[in-house]
């Protein structure tokens, strides 16, 4: 361990028995990470997991992970802060989907502000026993799920002074149509809240975009720090575990795997990847694919099939429940193979209780020969950096932040445009048919020209490589950190 090292006084009001630990700051720094749900495989839990590497493996810092789900061995569980938390649960359905449990408006505004006092107490009490220096929440003060984790975090920080980077990866106020305040409350809740306003606190946010709203809305200056990749790490192959994963999901070598690696929710546009999955399986582009070789090592031919392979967990939080039946019904009209592997993936490999295998996000990659990319919203684009890393073409529709931040770094995609023409009876995204063709014929090209295929990846890895690396993320946390340190600690505006 590093020495101690006195390096400032932080301002707020401090609380009892906090004088002692913010009068003084480790050099080496006892950081944790909050959210509602870590080690998972959603584009929060990996971006920790990315942050984690640098502060921990190549800073030195003492890192720990403080979420609510309690299925993952080494998480400090703190239980209200998972959505599914049944107070958490009932308050984020009524307050950003339907309000229907509560006769008055007033009731649901109690059960936040108590609901907050319970988490607030649990954090003041970890961050004692815990001897927590810096907070590094993720989502839990910016996308709007959580209004009484919100309060808890701005009363902890304010009473405290502790710094704290509030991460966002997604605001309440975006496009991406998850939540919407049902009432007064909640709104105003929003506005104070989402994010805190202290002294003590940094905002980071994930695209350029975002970093214009906040200062828009809120007055508030954040740094973008987009999300990365560790593009050192050895190249995920097929081995002696991940070997039968196409045999435990009922596919065979030489059936076509187009990859859909993101959760499963409304934003994702997966309606979009079922279109363009289905015109490749019109009658003359299977012709065009017969003798292609498969990532498996098998070769196309008239009775391989062509599946879209979900693999992603089936989302709740703030939809209708009923995104994923619309999806299965719409594949089934257009005679799309549309499967679902998400039980069988997991963050890491693991074992099933029956003893039968648990495949990592990255196997999936290993035995996939494109991946589509269709979101309608996102706040980056974390499974279309992974399938850069995969070296496999990628069907991207064209999404404004891929506008604004990743589509100008020059990556060479299959494109399916940047506009919809509008929804259907199920409420599911439409494209220009002639879209649709074009983007199909050009996966028709890559999977025949191997060669053209190998060009278009490693030029993607370059240009990935060189900006979105964990060495560019260690640039940005170790600035951070400096202004943590700094007199005044948080360089947001009161």
């Amino acid at each position: 361990m590093r020495p101690r090292k006195t390096l400032r006084a932080l301002p707020g009001e401090v609380a009892a028995g906090y004088a002692d630990r913010v009068q003084e700051i480790l050099f080496t720094v006892r950081i944790a990470f909050f959210q509602n749900r870590l080690g998972r495989t959603d584009g929060v839990s990996l971006e920790v997991d990315k942050w984690r590497v640098v502060l921990r493996d190549r800073l030195g810092h003492h890192v720990r992970y403080c979420s609510g789900n309690d299925d993952v061995p080494g998480n400090d569980v703190i239980p209200e802060l998972y959505a599914q938390h049944p107070v958490t649960w009932r308050i984020l359905r009524n307050g950003t989907v339907e309000l229907t449990d509560y006769a008055r408006e007033e009731d649901l505004e109690r059960d936040i502000y108590a609901h907050a006092d319970v988490i607030e107490e649990r954090l003041l009490a970890y961050l004692r026993d815990a001897r927590i220096d810096l907070l590094i929440p993720n989502n839990l003060c910016s996308g709007g799920y959580q209004p009484a984790a919100a309060i808890a975090f701005h009363r902890v920080l304010r009473k405290t002074g502790l710094p704290a980077i509030v991460h966002s990866h997604d605001f309440y106020f975006e496009a991406s149509g998850e939540v919407k305040a049902t009432c007064q409350t909640v709104a105003s809740i929003y506005e104070r809240y989402f994010p805190p306003k202290l002294p003590n606190v940094q905002h980071v946010v994930i695209n350029r975009i975002a970093q214009a709203e906040i200062r828009r809305r809120k007055n508030l200056e954040a740094t973008v720090v987009p999300n990365v990749f560790d593009f050192d790490q050895p190249p995920w192959v097929s081995d002696a575990y991940n070997a039968d994963f196409r045999a435990a999901c009922g596919l065979r070598a030489d059936d076509l795997v187009v990859l859909q690696a993101t959760r499963i929710l409304d934003r994702k546009g997966i309606e979009l990847a079922i279109d363009v999955v289905a015109a490749l399986g019109e009658r003359e582009r299977r012709r065009g694919l017969v003798g292609v070789r498969t990532a498996a090592g098998g070769v196309v031919g008239p009775d391989s099939r062509i599946v879209l392979l979900c693999a992603g967990i089936i989302e709740t939080i703030g939809i209708s429940g009923g995104y994923w039946p619309a999806l299965q019904e719409k594949a089934k009209r257009l005679g799309v193979d549309l499967r679902h592997v998400g039980e069988r993936v997991k963050h890491s490999r693991d074992r099933a209780s029956d003893g039968s295998p648990i495949y990592s996000l990255w196997d999936c990659y290993v035995h996939a020969d494109l991946v589509t990319y269709p979101s309608l919203w996102e706040g980056w684009g974390n499974q279309f950096i992974e399938a850069v890393f995969a070296r496999l073409p990628v069907v991207v529709f064209e999404y404004p932040v891929w506008k604004s931040d990743l589509g100008p770094a020059g990556f060479e995609v299959i494109s399916l445009g940047g506009h919809t023409t509008g929804l259907d009876a199920a409420g599911l995204a439409t494209l220009e048919p002639v879209i649709v063709a074009t983007a199909a014929d050009r996966m028709v090209e890559l999977l025949r020209r191997p060669e053209d295929r190998r060009r278009m990846v490693e030029r993607n890895v370059t240009i990935a490589r060189e900006h979105f690396s964990l060495d560019g993320l260690e640039r940005l946390v170790t600035t951070l950190l400096g202004k943590a340190r700094a007199p005044g600690g948080g360089g947001a505006p009161p």
